[in-house]
């Protein structure tokens, strides 16, 4: 036969022509599928079968290939071998997984995003959501912190399910400084809250406890003559806001001794007996900003208290490190940020007062 292009003599039946490399038959036989493309070790692609779409993957190209030839051609039943798997059963599997290794707060945590976040993709199989478009339509309805939270877990659950994807492209968090009470304000705060049912876990926080941490103090976790707090266990909110005594803290720097700063909570902590703190953990959040309010003060929160416990450190010339041990921040860069924060404070007032020197007649009058 000869070659359709050059017309050399070739050799009967050739597919390709040994002389210019043109291909002369078709291989009807051949099953036409996607090139796949590689993700971390798997080689990836949807195949079209039977008018729906079909996840493949595959641990190296020939793998992958053989597997999507097989299901275009009906070799194979994919959906039998690989039943499908919607987002919400894959977070459900993920949070049951790991029941018994996350913190209650987390799990509680998990299952809001699972009912909340993401609604329209829940029932839909991971294999054919387009995740770019569940982020996009989610950063309409709230804010990037809770989108990033959610997404979080939704790439834990699918990374449990050993399910590829590809990466996107999350909205930009904006970074909103927790507000604290500086030393003037904590006066006022400590004036305040003088006497009131809640004072002694308003103290407590800003004595430098975490309020897991004071929801789990009891009188027997308490020197007062020694003037320290053994901090030695959390309770967090779980399932049903319901809360969950642990035996372990945040972090291993959280387990620690507390000396007790404030002659005030010395005295309340005097004579106490059983948990300290019986408020629930949302009505002493509501009370503590309620009185702030009353006072002109910045709504803080049971968590901003702590934060103002270290601000105080800072004003009080404490290191680092010291605040780092008596507040149990393992992670040096919150009190670093707050100290940093507190020092640009500081550096604007000094430049101020040396405007006003300038501005003074008394200024004017040396120059």
């Amino acid at each position: 036969m000869k070659c359709k292009k050059c017309k050399r003599t070739i050799e009967d039946n050739s597919i390709y022509c040994n002389w210019c490399g043109h291909k002369q038959l078709t291989d009807s036989t051949e099953v036409r599928v996607p090139v796949p493309t590689k993700r971390g070790n798997k080689y990836v692609a949807q195949v079209t079968v039977g008018g729906e779409r079909v996840f493949v993957s595959g641990d190296n190209e020939d793998e992958y290939y053989a597997k999507a030839r097989a299901a275009k051609s009906g070799l194979i039943e994919m959906k039998k071998a690989a039943p499908k798997l919607t987002l919400g059963t894959a977070i459900d599997n993920y949070i049951k997984d790991n029941d018994a290794v996350l913190s209650p707060s987390t799990i509680n945590a998990y299952k809001s995003y699972r009912k909340t976040r993401f609604k329209a993709f829940m029932d839909e199989d991971v294999s054919a959501i387009n995740y770019q478009q569940m982020i996009n339509e989610e950063s309409k309805l709230v804010k990037p912190k809770t989108v990033h939270n959610a997404w979080r877990l939704v790439t834990a659950a699918l990374a449990h399910a050993k399910v590829p994807f590809c990466p996107i492209n999350l909205p930009t968090k904006c970074k909103v400084q927790r507000p604290w009470l500086d030393y003037q304000q904590i006066e006022l705060f400590c004036k305040a809250i003088y006497g009131k049912p809640y004072e002694l876990g308003a103290l407590l926080a800003l004595n430098g406890l975490r309020r897991s941490e004071l929801l789990h103090l009891t009188a027997d976790d308490v020197d007062t003559d020694k003037g320290v707090i053994y901090v030695r266990g959390a309770s967090v909110v779980g399932t049903g806001n319901k809360l969950v005594d642990k035996d372990t803290n945040k972090t291993h720097s959280s387990t620690r001794t507390v000396h007790i700063v404030i002659p005030r909570l010395n005295e309340l902590l005097q004579g106490q007996t059983g948990r300290l703190v019986t408020a629930n953990p949302t009505t002493l959040y509501a009370l503590v900003n309620k009185l702030c309010a009353k006072n002109k003060l910045p709504e803080v929160g049971v968590h901003g208290l702590r934060h103002s416990f270290a601000s105080l450190a800072y004003h009080l010339k404490w290191s680092e490190a010291t605040t780092m041990r008596e507040g149990g921040w393992s992670n040096a860069d919150t009190v670093h940020r707050i100290y940093t924060h507190l020092a640009s404070q500081d550096a604007n007032a000094d430049i101020k007062r040396m405007q006003n020197f300038y501005g003074s007649k008394n200024g004017s009058k040396t120059l």
